[in-house]
């Protein structure tokens, strides 16, 4: 592991010398491949990064495309506008990677990230951050799981067997970059995920290669009832968990998106109102699955979110 303290004063040596450029904005530590749980004999990993003043709060970003989560994503994040911002204001960043498919299904992904939750906010006084003041995001399948994460995790435990185990993965606020939240009903009434992808030409079907235990076989045996199916999709669905004491939700989709519908979080809005939920939709104009430079507005509209919600009023 590269020790961090020895990058951080190196960097800052070789800047007074003039021989690199001094950092002029967002300077942090990093520390890398940090072991937040296992899964199947896996270590699940994330990195943390730490901004030279912090603000006492953290953001958990899922490391997410297509339900795949690699490190080679990392060093992109970090030369995100949203990423800047957010070492800027002085958050502590969590860059935490999640079991893949074709490995794990999703009803096995969406596991991981309650168990980074409880693992940060077990350890908060090592990282130096509060952990009740904890928000997530992320972009593209991470925005599902994201949203998944927010609406599906549940509090404390005080029998569970680990000690780890024993504190909530809920978070405080949530910001979802064009994420799926009805599986069911994607794009159009009754139309399937899967079916809208496989309509695209898009390759997932390993991601909802649901299997389930079997008592007659002592296996795990694929699910091929379509009622079963569904079923899952409604249960791994983010919008079938939204209930009054959620945190608060800001979307961020754009109108001409093919891949996940706009519909995705213009239903999913609709619920949070109905419950009574906290929630914004900032709608980019004309643009699709993702896009490069910031919209006007949009860095102001993300890190705020955490600010209102997750920065303590003075």
């Amino acid at each position: 592991m590269i020790d961090t303290a020895k990058r951080t004063v190196t960097a800052v040596a070789l800047a007074c010398l003039g021989i690199i450029a001094a950092p002029t904005a967002a300077e942090f530590s990093q520390q890398e491949n940090i072991v937040y749980g296992h899964k199947h004999g896996l270590g699940l990993l994330m990195d943390i990064f730490t901004p030279a003043k912090q603000n006492g709060a953290g953001v958990i970003w899922t490391v997410s495309g297509g339900m795949n989560s690699s490190r080679r994503a990392i060093p992109r994040i970090t030369k995100n506008p949203g990423f800047r911002a957010l070492m800027d204001k002085g958050y502590t960043v969590f860059t935490v990677l999640h079991g893949s498919q074709p490995k794990f299904a999703l009803q096995d992904i969406v596991e991981d990230l309650p168990r980074a939750v409880r693992h940060i906010r077990f350890h908060a006084k090592r990282y130096e951050i509060d952990g009740n003041r904890l928000g997530v995001t992320g972009r593209l399948s991470g925005g599902q799981l994201s949203l998944f994460l927010g609406t599906a995790a549940k509090g404390p435990n005080a029998d569970a067997e680990q000690p780890v185990d024993r504190v909530s993965s809920r978070v405080q606020a949530v910001v979802a970059y064009f994420p799926g939240t009805d599986m069911v009903h994607f794009g159009k009434q009754n139309t399937t995920i899967l079916e809208h992808f496989r309509s695209r030409g898009t390759k997932a079907d390993a991601t909802f290669d649901f299997h389930r235990w079997s008592r007659e076989t002592s296996r795990f045996e694929r699910v091929t009832d379509r009622q079963a199916q569904l079923k899952l999709y409604r249960d791994l669905s983010p919008i079938t968990h939204i209930t009054p004491d959620d945190p608060p939700v800001l979307l961020i989709h754009g109108t001409e998106d093919k891949i996940v519908p706009l519909q995705q979080s213009q239903v999913f809005q609709a619920r949070l109102k109905k419950a009574g939920v906290p929630g914004e939709l900032f709608v980019a104009k004309g643009k699709n699955h993702g896009w490069g430079k910031p919209l006007d507005g949009e860095l102001e509209a993300f890190s705020g979110w955490f600010d209102r919600y997750l920065l303590k009023k003075k």
